[in-house]
């Protein structure tokens, strides 16, 4: 008795007619109807009963067709078991990004979640994000500012946390008393910072051109520690995100709150609607922002 042969004979007592049957398998009538008396004779009964042009399963076919329905939904179950391990083993989430932060911990927090599943991080400009999305290369895009929403391309954003941001001063610097710090304050002064295409600095050059400041700019890189050690060893200033501040303790002595109430970068995570592939995109949004929310009671706000 073979899977198949389940499939033909309920297939056959669903239609309740063995030339209709055939027709829809695909097959010969009088192969449909070999399978079917192959099957009679390994159960050791008949299972149909002729009625007029048709045939009607009896009363041991009813409890052959209840059993067999049984045995092919498990089947299928098992198939569908197999193939979404199969997916789960191969998926990898692709993720373009701009951000210098957040996202080394996102990582290893959804592999921990989803050990099955690889996440692959490549840093893009605004524009290459775009593009990676709009061309199914990137699941998604988390990038700062935001990606505007395009429902022609398919692609969606949701702002998922607004970073602050503070100065991070050299030792001795006079402003270190202070509460807070404009661009006034540091005008002539030289600054380090990360470079023009990355989230940082693209928020920082519009809230600079907002204010009129126009920065004596001495080191660019995106390494984050580089330019901490650049700031304490005198280079410049530099403005960082305040979670960098949570993230390493020993500099928030060198750190004074932005005198600007608009000194924040949205932080937006994006995503083709047109990718039809990606069976847990939903689920990768609400982890996403889930762990945004986790550390944003438990990190960022406890101060």
């Amino acid at each position: 008795m073979e899977i198949r042969d389940l499939q033909y004979f309920c297939l056959t007592a669903e239609l309740e007619h063995v030339t209709k049957a055939a027709d829809k398998l695909g097959v010969a009538q009088p192969f449909l109807t070999k399978i079917i008396g192959q099957l009679e004779n390994e159960v050791g009964v008949p299972l149909f009963d002729n009625i007029g042009r048709k045939i009607k399963l009896n009363h041991y076919g009813e409890v052959v067709y209840t059993h067999a329905k049984k045995i092919l939904t498990e089947i299928d179950n098992l198939r569908n078991d197999i193939d979404e391990s199969l997916e789960r083993h191969t998926r990898t989430i692709k993720i373009y990004t701009n951000i210098e932060l957040h996202y080394p911990e996102i990582v290893m927090e959804y592999q921990r979640f989803k050990p099955d599943f690889q996440v692959a991080i490549t840093n893009a400009s605004r524009e290459e994000i775009f593009d990676a999305l709009k061309a199914g290369d990137a699941d998604f895009g988390l990038c700062s500012p935001p990606l505007s929403d395009d429902s022609g391309k398919g692609i969606k954003t949701e702002v998922i946390f607004c970073e602050r941001c503070c100065a991070m001063l050299p030792p001795e610097h006079p402003l270190l008393n202070g509460k807070t710090i404009s661009f006034d304050d540091v005008i002539g002064e030289a600054m380090v910072t990360t470079s023009k295409e990355s989230a940082l600095r693209l928020n920082l050059d519009q809230l600079m051109e907002k204010y009129n400041y126009h920065p004596q700019i001495v080191c660019e890189s995106n390494d984050i520690n580089l330019l901490i050690r650049a700031v304490k060893s005198g280079l410049g200033f530099a403005i960082l995100p305040r979670s960098v501040m949570f993230s390493i303790p020993s500099i928030r002595k060198y750190c004074v709150e932005s005198a600007y109430p608009d000194t924040i970068g949205n932080v937006g995570l994006s995503f083709s609607t047109l990718q039809s592939d990606i069976r847990d995109s939903s689920k990768f949004i609400e982890f996403v922002k889930q762990f945004i929310k986790n550390y944003n009671d438990n990190v960022y706000c406890r101060e």
